[in-house]
């Protein structure tokens, strides 16, 4: 009994570490992407080991292929709006086409550093027609977010404290000592 103790109390104040440690851990920016990552900005090329094989020529001459007055109209759009050569314009829709996700993170990030921008948030309330209100928006979302996740950690790790408290474990040679030295009397 005095073994089962010690064990359910070392598993208890490994719990509590654990959970010290992961509420240390935690913050606002939990799941937000760091833009400020050395590497976000690499080729998408580079991203990935099908990006190696397929890169933005190949998709970009496939798209051609596709539907080429549309591919057209693109390439004459972004030179016209983002004062581009051909060149640099078929690169851009090229990346564009290869990693839709990256290139709009990178995107972002870009014209954040280029307005002198700190992060997301600060540029979201920046631009907001109602800054105060937008802020608030943020910090409900964030701390909303940060509560769930916590509940959720709390929950598994108080199940698994409960499994283990009903559930001991026992040592298989505890329990072979056990078994030999029990006499049964009938």
């Amino acid at each position: 009994s005095i073994c089962s103790n010690i064990g359910t109390m070392t598993r208890i104040k490994l719990f509590l570490l654990i959970v010290s440690v992961l509420s240390m851990l935690s913050s606002n920016d939990a799941f937000i992407v760091n833009t400020n990552v050395v590497g976000l900005h690499q080729s998408p090329v580079l991203s990935s080991r099908l990006n190696m094989v397929v890169g933005p020529a190949q998709v970009l001459a496939l798209e051609r292929m596709k539907n080429p007055k549309q591919f057209e109209k693109t390439i004459q759009n972004l030179m016209k709006t983002k004062k581009l050569s051909r060149k640099q314009a078929e690169k851009r829709y090229g990346d564009f086409l290869v990693d839709p996700d990256g290139f709009a993170l990178r995107a972002a990030a870009d014209e954040r550093k280029e307005k002198g921008y700190k992060d997301w948030k600060e540029q979201a309330i920046a631009k907001s027609k109602d800054p105060v209100a937008t802020k608030k928006r943020i910090d409900d979302f964030q701390k909303a977010g940060q509560l769930k996740g916590t509940a959720v950690i709390f929950f598994f790790a108080t199940a698994a404290i409960y499994y283990s408290s009903q559930n001991p474990y026992v040592p298989p040679r505890l329990l072979q000592e056990v078994v030999t030295t029990t006499q049964f009397v009938f």
